[in-house]
């Protein structure tokens, strides 16, 4: 390596740096954008049966619903903590998994009919 070259990356490396995490994260959320994508376009990953390990992300995906309808939906309040699976939700809602599961297609029915909503 050129002396040049040693002297500058040394002046500039706390900007090279910052460039190269820069580059990671694009990549990584570039990465999971293009799964998500993938994997929910698949129709084998629409309007699935709510199991115990999904999440609300993953209904929400699954379902093309918004997330205020989801968080309403579930009755999370937005900045308190809440269960992440579905089982556990459920369970604070006083209803099964397959109850939830009617009540998601009647709300995801509901909105398609009325997205403005």
């Amino acid at each position: 390596m050129s002396p040049k070259l040693h002297r500058f990356l040394k002046a500039q490396r706390w900007a090279i740096a910052g460039l190269l995490l820069s580059a990671i994260a694009l990549v990584w959320v570039s990465v999971s954008f293009l799964a998500d994508a993938i994997y929910f376009n698949d129709p084998r990953h629409k309007n699935v049966e709510l199991q115990a390990w999904m999440t609300p992300r993953y209904m929400a995906l699954s379902y093309e619903l918004p997330r205020p309808l989801v968080m309403e939906l579930l009755g999370i309040e937005e900045g308190k903590k809440s269960p992440r699976r579905l089982d556990r939700l459920a369970d604070s809602l006083g209803i099964t998994l397959e109850e939830l599961t009617v009540k998601v297609r009647a709300a995801q029915k509901a909105y398609r009919e009325n997205p403005d909503d």
